[in-house]
């Protein structure tokens, strides 16, 4: 009888190098340790909370895309603080980490709402303010939310925002 080998357990230290790998800046080796983070699932999840305290802005970054699928209760205050990352790009994947509920096993306890309207009233970066306007058309029905777009087609010039605006209204009105 032949013995099947055993799959080595990946310790705390391995996850740790490879969340550090999200920080290359060579675009194989962030996609590579991404893959990689990805196929051990939930048993990154700590590898990367702890990631996005990281001094190195990619690896925030790395760890707030995986936190789109990958993301449990664990992730929602670290999420939420990357949301005042001085990365522009940081905070455009934790905000769509927030708000995309859908590819997540368990939405996330917050009011994402709330979070999505403060980063388009405050937020300085055009791209920011997209993607939470969009994210707000994800979210259930919300007065907030329809107050918002309806006085952003009111007020807004961009032609991006706007149109992300429209379809998100289409998603609050009843």
């Amino acid at each position: 009888m032949t013995s099947v080998p055993e799959t080595p357990q990946i310790t705390t230290e391995h996850l740790d190098q490879i969340v550090q790998g999200l920080g290359s800046p060579q675009w194989e080796a962030r996609h590579e340790a991404a893959s990689r983070l990805r196929a051990c699932g939930d048993a990154a999840l700590d590898a990367l909370i702890a990631g996005m305290s990281h001094p190195n802005w990619r690896v925030r970054r790395g760890c707030a895309d995986l936190m789109d699928h990958l993301a449990d209760q664990r992730c929602t205050e670290p999420l939420l603080r990357l949301l005042n990352d001085p990365v522009e790009s940081v905070r455009r994947l934790a905000l769509h980490a927030l708000g995309c509920q859908r590819c997540k096993a368990c939405p996330l306890n917050a009011d994402v709402v709330a979070h999505l309207i403060e980063r388009i009233q405050r937020d300085s970066s055009i791209r920011v303010r997209r993607v939470a306007v969009h994210m707000l058309g994800c979210q259930p029905a919300d007065d907030r939310a329809r107050h918002l777009l309806e006085s952003l087609l009111q007020t807004e010039t961009d032609p991006k925002l706007l149109a992300r605006a429209r379809w998100s209204l289409t998603r609050h009105t009843v």
